[in-house]
């Protein structure tokens, strides 16, 4: 009869223990102290992504407006038809 006792006992123990470590394992605050780790490991990375993409852009801006100058100047200059063929640069 005491030995059923003290396993009901100690089962009770046991399992307001595991509910308590359960609560304490899925409370807001370590939930939200995991995500700031997350952003504090993957900031630094996902900011280098910005200033690559920021410098392709810059790149890829000057390029096209390259090309829109050289077809706007193509397009505007009466000299480049001669014979009625093009005229052939050959700085390109």
């Amino acid at each position: 009869m005491e030995d059923q006792e003290m396993q009901l006992k100690v089962k009770r123990v046991t399992d307001k223990f595991t509910e308590s470590m359960y609560v304490l394992a899925n409370e807001p605050s370590i939930a939200l102290y995991r995500l700031q780790e997350h952003v504090r490991r993957s900031l630094p990375e996902l900011v280098q992504h910005k200033t690559d993409m920021q410098s392709w852009e810059e790149q890829s801006q000057g390029a096209i407006y390259t090309v829109e100058y050289a077809c706007r100047k193509r397009a505007l200059d009466p000299g480049m038809l001669k014979d009625g063929g093009e005229k052939h640069s050959s700085g390109i």
